[in-house]
């Protein structure tokens, strides 16, 4: 018997030393900064500062448990320009895995197209590193509207270009992005105003100032006894909205995904071994059950999370969509 412990304990000993996985972390020789910088290119209490601060805790955790190392990650916030100074300072911060960020889309890419941004060439300046929140555009028809339906007022503007109001936060945001949009794919022409900030966008609509309203999920959620009829721009519907069919389902209309997206990026130069682990950590946060219920509970609108190279595909279709509706912006006068 004494012999059979004996031939265990040395058998589970030489196991352990001939598969060190199952005795060190996955990334135990990556060496992981005490204090990581995370800057919020907007105040405290925003809708990206709370992003922050319920992902943080639980990227830290997945760090611990990649590397065996524990670190502390500290939200900075960096407010003004239109986030342009966080961004900026992100960009241009150590890429020594010190600091990461929020960065915004489609603010980014439009901020850049503005004017001469501190941070660009933006898509080469940030590395991605995941993102797992898109707030969709929810356009919606209001009660108080002359028209019926979204597809009577859509063919109105091709008629009669600017017989129809859209109210949304603006200018140069993603409900004016997701306006443009609409009209390249419908050839409707609509008058467009904007307001500062979604509340004021919301009591409008609601008082019948305006038609159309353009916002995000919390938007509608607020308004929705105000609308007749609504639609969702993603290609699937969304949970919180789950009886809001897509523009797809109910128009017909091919648009694709329109929102506010917020997702975590390092500044370019980051060492590679850094943004691996920085990458599967956020994918082990995003889909920690903790994590997706604290944000649920939050009203953080959580999508399938995109790591690496995919949240890559996200911001390059964000240029793309800047791109292709950059003279609608010239020609609105919102850009010169």
């Amino acid at each position: 018997m004494k012999t059979l412990y004996v031939w265990l304990v040395v058998s589970i000993c030489t196991i352990i030393l001939v598969n060190p996985a199952l005795s060190a972390p996955k990334y135990a020789d990556v060496e992981i900064p005490d204090t990581i910088r995370v800057i919020v290119s907007y105040n405290a209490g925003g809708s990206s500062d709370a992003l922050a601060r319920i992902t943080l805790p639980h990227w830290e955790k997945a760090i611990k448990e990649l590397t065996g190392k524990s670190t502390s990650a500290i939200v900075v916030n960096l407010p003004g320009a239109g986030g342009e100074v966080g961004w900026t300072s992100l960009s241009h911060a150590q890429a020594d895995g010190s600091t990461i960020g929020i960065i915004n889309l489609p603010a980014v890419p439009i901020v850049q197209a503005a004017r001469e941004a501190g941070f660009e060439p933006w898509l080469e300046k940030f590395t991605a590193l995941g993102v797992n929140v898109i707030d969709p555009n929810v356009v919606r028809l209001g009660k108080r509207s002359k028209f019926n339906t979204l597809a009577e007022a859509i063919e109105a503007a091709k008629k009669e270009p600017g017989s129809v109001t859209i109210g949304a936060d603006g200018p140069l945001s993603d409900d004016h992005v997701a306006m443009y949009a609409l009209e390249q794919a419908t050839g409707a022409k609509f008058t467009f105003i904007p307001y500062p900030g979604g509340s004021p966008a919301n009591r409008s609509f609601m008082s019948g100032e305006v038609d159309i309203a353009i916002g995000n999920v919390f938007d509608h959620v607020k308004t929705k006894t105000s609308a007749k009829e609504a639609v969702v721009l993603l290609n699937e519907r969304y949970p919180l909205i789950e009886d809001i069919p897509t523009i797809k389902e109910l128009l017909g209309i091919e648009l694709g995904e329109f929102g506010s997206t917020r997702g975590f990026a390092a500044p370019t130069g980051t060492p590679e071994a850094l943004v691996t682990v920085y990458r599967e950590a956020f994918d082990l946060a995003f889909n920690d059950e903790s994590y997706k219920k604290e944000a649920v509970k939050r009203n953080i609108t959580i999508v399938t999370p995109r790591i690496g190279d995919d949240f890559t595909k996200v911001m390059e279709e964000n240029e793309r969509i800047t791109q292709d509706l950059l003279q609608l912006f010239i020609d609105g006068g919102f850009i010169k």
